[in-house]
């Protein structure tokens, strides 16, 4: 049966708007049209496949306070997106994040720039000023690991004298230096030097022992050996490279004694200074004999 009014018998005719429904049934539903009652051409659409359109482009006023409207899920289409409010240290770098385009910038003292980073370091951290004082007295602000990179500094406080040589330990620039009577001078690491000489002739500021440049000789023992049976006089003493004959009391003298050997008696001296003798920086350890005595003389000592 085709769409058409239905005559109400109940009144005087009146009209209503039905649909028929069914295959073959006279079945009739009532039509509800939904829209503005005084305007018959503003209905709203049906649309076949998404049903009735509605306008969403007013909304009433949002409620005031922290209501939630409602939650929204975020995903690549595969994988949902967890939003983490309390992350785990232990979580791991594959769950799901979001990704943003937000910057940190800092403040520079006069307008908002970006802070930077480097792949190797992470943030760059400006730590040449602290802002607040250190506190007084012996706080401690922390303790430093030193290391070369495979050995870790023990700062040792109360040295054992038998400790390892091999104990790790810092190194240091720091000098240790003691007084020569004029400056202050550099304590140098020495290993004992031996110097030996023998002469048959009378000998003039011969040269027994010649110090690196820069350098001066230190004497801590000496022996002087008179053989042979000729007497003479032997002067052990310290002059510049041009200086070569002895001058008493001007000149400094290590040993200035005589000698007179003969056939039964070979006179000798042997001196272990428990101060060491330092000559002047640069001065030769010399030797002056008279007469053809037959003398030897061995030094020990070092260079500072």
């Amino acid at each position: 049966m085709a769409d058409s009014d239905i005559q109400i018998t109940a009144g005087s005719g009146t009209k209503v708007d039905t649909r028929t429904v069914g295959t073959g049934a006279d079945e009739h539903r009532q039509v509800v049209v939904i829209g503005d009652p005084t305007t018959a051409a503003n209905v709203a659409t049906v649309d076949a496949t998404f049903g009735l359109e509605v306008d969403v482009s007013r909304l009433p006023e949002l409620p005031a306070g922290s209501n939630t409207i409602g939650f929204v899920g975020i995903t690549d289409g595969t994988n949902s997106l967890v939003v983490d409010t309390v992350h785990n240290d232990a979580e791991s770098n594959t769950e799901n994040h979001v990704d943003t385009a937000s910057k940190l910038m800092g403040f520079n003292g006069t307008s908002w720039d970006r802070l930077r980073s480097s792949t190797t370091n992470g943030l760059e951290v400006d730590v040449t000023r602290i802002v607040n004082p250190l506190p007084a007295g012996t706080n401690m602000i922390g303790k430093i690991d030193l290391s070369d990179g495979v050995n870790d500094a023990v700062i040792d406080v109360s040295a054992s004298d038998a400790e390892s040589a091999t104990t790790p330990a810092l190194v240091t620039n720091a000098r240790l230096k003691v007084y020569n009577g004029t400056t202050w001078d550099r304590q140098r690491g020495f290993a004992t030097v031996n110097k030996t000489a023998q002469y048959t002739t009378a000998q003039t500021g011969i040269t027994i022992w010649q110090p690196a440049a820069g350098r001066a000789v230190v004497i801590t023992s000496v022996q002087i050996q008179s053989y042979g049976t000729t007497a003479g006089t032997a002067i052990l003493w310290f002059g510049s490279s041009a200086d070569t004959t002895y001058t008493i009391g001007t000149d400094f003298a290590v040993f200035d004694g005589e000698f007179a050997p003969s056939a039964t008696n070979k006179p000798g001296v042997i001196m272990s200074f428990p101060t060491p003798i330092r000559g002047t920086t640069d001065f030769y350890l010399r030797l002056t004999t008279t007469n053809a005595q037959s003398i030897r003389v061995s030094v020990w000592g070092y260079e500072i």
